[in-house]
């Protein structure tokens, strides 16, 4: 049975794109197996013998054949069409018996129209194969654009079938471990196998306890030990036996490690003492230290416990223990690959829902003001020239157009700043130069609701470096920002202070304030707090996201300190320059 979503593809062909016949294709070792189909009921094969498409279906062909097609053929971008008198009729080949249209440009039976699936490396890992146009012609170039669109998405569909496909193989190779770690297969976080593969570890060796640190995601070291062990590893000890498994691993060799031994064993030196301990607070007479690792790579051991009076580690028992290392590490591999793949999916998924989400808060922000414009070009139209309501109308054109340039300008400086590629400028500037013209441009805004916009340096002149354009971006949004929220007639205080290294500046206002719970959210964008503005209309909700990831391009930090009715006090502190 064809993968759903494989064949979806060969039906969108046929029913959007106006074939007869499609195929979709993937490649198995030096072959390609035909895995989905859609249009077709019997054809020829080359053998002129016909075949029903449920024989067709899950046959296989030389990969050989498809590269020597895809050399004859003409490029057509992510398609190769080989003309009839080109084509080298394969064991894979089916013809379809159709009758041709007297045309130039007639579709002859034998055409052959493929679109081959590369991944990253350009390798190929399957194809699009179409027959019969419903016109009866060879696709014009209007078709042929509509085609290479459907194949790009065609191919990151296959593609991930045949990741998926992979993954599913991985956990199938699962099964191929011995019986004491079967139960670890249907786990995938390496915490969940090591879980899943005590007890069958214990069963499988006869121990009393174990103590299991492999390397996890990332190189960190994930523990596990049988429940009721309470035993917090010396950190010297750890580290100790981390070297001497690693060693392990590199000899193809194990340890057995008595109790009553362990102090004229030259390996443990110091840490005797501290090894005579750990026998002694887990209960244990013996320890098998076994190596987990997989080709040349240690990835963690295993010490395995006896209780006294209980057989001690036979050289027998380390051999199979040391075959039940190799296959654990080769398990830990696998467990460690899909945690990563599993979490890069996941920030995949989280990115796409973030740019979703950017989408429809730009369009929601963007409708207001543009419905306005329309609005007001539309009662402009109607009116005289220089008359009052002409002058009304202009006015709010001007406004709304100012409105949407700086939503726009917004957007395109966040999408500057969240660029981690895009490092910021590295100039010297003088902050209270550039807080005095924030501060004049600003003055129109203040005197409008007559507050007062006042900036005291009481430690003098103070420098920093980082980009001016973004650096004025962000003190301009916190100076804005007070005003939107102040009461008229109040006052907003900007101040600057330079100490040691940092540079710090402080805007405050006696506005409405924010409440606690909505702290956290300030800094999100499009996020407009529940307090409405003072006098004038609020934001897109960007500013305070500006201000809070150019602060941190410039290894700086914003603090917030507000309440509602008590006002807002936000202070921007950046590293100085001496």
């Amino acid at each position: 049975m064809a993968d759903p979503a494989l064949q979806m593809i060969a039906e969108g062909i046929c029913e959007l794109l106006g074939f007869g016949i499609a195929v979709v294709n993937v490649v198995r070792g030096d072959q390609l197996e035909v895995v989905a189909l859609n249009g077709m009921i019997s054809a020829l094969n080359a053998n002129g013998e016909r075949e029903t498409a449920e024989e067709i279906l899950g046959t296989r062909w030389a990969l050989s054949d498809l590269r020597d097609n895809l050399a004859r053929g003409e490029n057509w971008g992510a398609w190769r069409f080989v003309p009839h008198e080109r084509v080298n009729l394969h064991e894979g080949t089916w013809i379809a018996t159709t009758n041709m249209i007297n045309a130039s440009d007639a579709w002859h039976p034998h055409d052959m129209l493929i679109a081959p699936i590369l991944d990253d490396d350009g390798e190929i890992r399957g194809c699009l194969s179409v027959d019969m146009p419903i016109s009866g012609h060879r696709p014009d170039f209007t078709h042929r654009r509509v085609l290479n669109r459907f194949a790009k998405r065609a191919q990151r569909v296959v593609l991930g079938y045949l990741e998926r496909e992979q993954l599913f193989e991985r956990a199938a190779n699962l099964e191929t471990a011995k019986e004491f770690l079967r139960d670890a297969s249907s786990k995938l976080s390496l915490a969940e196998v090591l879980d899943a593969s005590h007890d069958a570890l214990i069963r499988g060796l006869d121990a009393d306890g174990i103590w299991m640190a492999t390397k996890g995601p990332g190189r960190r070291m994930v523990v596990h030990s049988t429940p009721g062990l309470n035993w917090d590893p010396d950190p010297a000890l750890a580290a100790l036996t981390s070297r001497n498994s690693a060693r392990y691993w590199a000899e193809g060799t194990y340890s057995i490690q008595r109790r009553q031994r362990i102090t004229d064993s030259s390996e443990w030196n110091d840490q005797a003492a501290v090894a005579d301990k750990f026998f002694e607070t887990l209960g244990a007479e013996s320890a098998l230290v076994v190596p987990v690792g997989a080709d040349y790579e240690w990835l963690g051991h295993i010490v395995l416990l006896r209780s006294p009076g209980r057989p001690t580690w036979s050289d027998a028992e380390g051999r199979l223990a040391l075959e039940l290392g190799r296959d654990f590490g080769r398990i830990v591999l696998t467990a460690n690959a899909y945690t990563q793949e599993r979490d890069l999916a996941q920030q995949l998924a989280d990115a796409d829902r973030e740019r979703n989400r950017l989408i429809e808060a730009v369009a929601r922000e963007l409708r207001i003001p543009v419905t306005a414009l329309g609005t007001s070009l539309n009662a402009l139209g109607s009116e005289h020239v220089n008359t009052l309501q002409w002058i009304v109308q202009v006015e709010t054109l001007t406004a709304r157009s100012a409105q949407i340039e700086g939503i726009v300008g917004d957007l395109l400086l966040l999408s500057r700043v969240a660029d981690p590629a895009n490092a910021p400028g590295e100039t010297t500037i003088e902050v209270s130069e550039m807080l005095d013209d924030v501060l004049d441009e600003l003055d129109p805004d203040g005197a409008r609701k007559d507050i007062e916009c006042v900036l005291t340096t009481p430690t003098g002149p103070a420098y920093v470096r980082g980009d001016p354009r973004e650096l004025r971006a962000a003190f301009l949004h916190l100076v804005k920002n007070a005003l939107t929220y102040s009461h008229r007639g109040s006052r907003v205080n900007v101040t600057l202070y330079s100490a040691g290294n940092e540079v710090t500046i402080i805007v405050a206002d006696a506005g409405v304030g924010i409440d606690l719970e909505e702290h956290s959210k300030v800094f999100d964008a499009f996020y407009r707090g529940s307090n409405s503005a003072l006098g004038g209309s609020r934001g897109a909700g960007l500013g305070m996201t500006l201000v809070e990831q150019i602060t941190r391009r410039h290894q700086g930090l914003v603090e917030l300190d507000s309440s509602p009715g008590n006002g807002t006090r936000v202070a921007l502190t950046l590293p100085g320059v001496g």
